[in-house]
């Protein structure tokens, strides 16, 4: 699909090359405007219903909702832990590991929580 926008004096006018439709400010691109965002509005009516509808299905089936209990399995430094375990022995401070790392500081705070819970006070 390829849109052209153009500005002008009386706005802006967007043009969809593919279906030969124009918002240039006339009534029939006014038309086409509202019919689009009524059929949007009725499609996410449409999305929250089924949704409301499946949820207790899926409860009474005893399926669990909602997020799983308890942390995440894998961790984004997990693949650098021997690095951070080698810097925190050198006695690098935790918020220059993280500049090494690329990650920010609360990042790592928080790894090390989960993955090192005696190395956890903050600088």
């Amino acid at each position: 699909m390829v849109i052209a926008i153009k500005k002008c004096q009386q706005g802006v006018h967007l043009h969809i090359t593919k279906t030969s439709i124009s918002f240039a400010g006339i009534i029939q691109s006014k038309i086409v405007t509202t019919v689009l965002g009524l059929v949007a509005e009725i499609e996410r009516d449409f999305i929250s219903l089924r949704t409301k509808e499946a949820l207790p299905k899926r409860k009474s089936e005893g399926m669990k909702l909602g997020r799983p209990v308890g942390g995440a399995k894998n961790l984004k430094l997990d693949k650098h832990a021997d690095k951070i375990d080698g810097y925190l022995v050198k006695g690098i401070n935790k918020v220059a590991i993280a500049k090494l790392l690329d990650v920010s500081p609360n990042t790592l705070y928080e790894w090390l929580k989960v993955r090192r819970p005696g190395s956890t006070a903050a600088p």
